[in-house]
């Protein structure tokens, strides 16, 4: 059953990368015990600002690269081809990440560090993961992992630990520094002094690539319109402690959410393998009971889920009963990403990404209308509610395709 292999290949990703999500949450407790339950919230303001940079930088390519190319990403003249393109879109990203902090966070909490991150766009640990991805080559990929792990460990450790940092801006470069032996790996193992060799081919691939990664582009932005919208609205609207300690919760549903998206690359390598044009009803919901299964603590025993994910958090109990209330809500959003994985998945191996970024762009803007209307006339209890808007709409417009177009069996 396709189900079952898409799991297969979604959990060995998804164990890869628990490696460096684990060593994460780790120092995430000691981050929040250096900074407290108020800073900690500046802190998650950001991380989502660097999240959407590098979803910028990224600008809808690995996804492209995957679903369009798969193994033959890594070789010959198109690798280099990718490579180059990758290379520039990280650059001219990087510098509209510095503009930004000058122009949007300068005078604010993160503006110091939001500088420093400029430097982590140019030099992310998982920047060549699409091409271990792609090749097949899962060795390499656990090999990179293992390796940020045991730098971020170590540098993180020794600064949050031994030290007591406890600046946002001394923290990012930490950050930025734990990340260059994996970065360094990648470069050993994918790069090529050809990426000079610059001609007219490379300009009409990037013109290419451009204009065929608008769609997955749009997507990748427009999904920060949903969960993280929720984050910023709380930012703006609602007190520093109630920011503090929904960021808590917004942090563990946008870890398990991250996980998820490698189901969607395992669903996109076997989709590759197979030729079927009707979905199945009984994978989408044999997938959709094993996020339920696996997310269940969230929403039954999230006091001791956030409790023993951040057990170093200076907890406060009027703290810890927000960011319960906060998980028990947001936790809905996983469920709702559940049913509509391989619809998304099909969407994308057909192409028909045009057509997928009109549908997340659209829930997207609904979902920021209504978390901001609806934030300046209801208390901040209802933001996390209000966040999922968009997961639902976005489902739904999924599943009427589907059923209209007699896609589900």
């Amino acid at each position: 059953m396709q189900a079952l292999k898409n799991i297969k290949i979604g959990v060995f990703i998804s164990l890869v990368n628990i490696l460096i999500q684990g060593v994460s949450v780790m120092v995430q407790n000691l981050i929040a015990n250096n900074l407290g339950i108020v800073k900690f919230g500046s802190f998650g303001i950001l991380q989502s600002d660097f999240t959407i940079f590098s979803a910028l930088a990224d600008f809808g390519m690995a996804t492209l690269i995957l679903a369009y190319f798969g193994k033959r990403a890594t070789q010959g003249r198109l690798f280099i081809n990718v490579l180059q393109l990758r290379l520039f879109m990280t650059a001219i990203t990087a510098l509209a990440m510095g503009i930004f902090a000058f122009t949007v966070r300068r005078g604010s909490a993160v503006f110091e560090a939001e500088l420093v991150l400029v430097l982590g766009l140019l030099f992310q640990h998982s920047y060549f993961d699409w091409y271990f991805i792609c090749g097949n080559f899962w060795k390499k990929l656990l090999i990179s992992k293992v390796l940020h792990t045991l730098s971020y460990t170590t540098i993180m450790g020794i600064a949050l630990w031994c030290f007591k940092v406890d600046s946002l801006p001394a923290i990012a470069l930490s950050m930025v520094i734990a990340a260059l032996p994996a970065f360094g790996f990648g470069v050993g193992q994918a790069f090529t002094l050809k990426i000079f060799s610059i001609g007219v081919h490379t300009f009409q691939f990037f013109k290419l690539l451009f204009k065929s990664s608008c769609p997955y582009a749009i997507s990748s932005i427009a999904s920060f319109a949903y969960l993280p919208a929720g984050l910023y609205t709380v930012a703006h609207f609602a007190t520093p402690e109630f920011l503090g300690a929904y960021s808590f919760s917004h942090k563990l549903v946008i870890l398990a959410s991250g996980l998820m998206v490698h189901f969607i690359s395992s669903s996109l390598i076997t989709l590759h393998q197979t030729d079927s044009r009707v979905l199945s009803l009984r994978d989408q919901v044999v997938f959709t009971l094993f996020i339920i299964g696996a997310t269940a603590p969230f929403w039954l025993l999230p006091q001791y889920t956030l409790r023993i994910i951040f057990f170093a958090a200076p907890w406060t109990s009027e703290a810890l009963d927000t960011s319960c209330f906060c998980l028990r809500i947001l936790a809905c959003s996983l469920i709702l990403q559940a049913t509509r994985m391989g619809m998304i998945s099909t969407l994308l191996k057909e192409k028909r990404t045009w057509l997928y970024g009109a549908m997340i762009t659209i829930g997207g803007i609904v979902n920021i209308a209504v978390c901001i209307g609806g934030a300046r006339i209801l208390k901040a209890d209802y933001i996390p509610a209000l966040t999922l808007t968009g997961d639902l709409c976005l489902s739904l417009f999924l599943l009427v395709y589907f059923i209209k177009n007699h896609r589900l069996r």
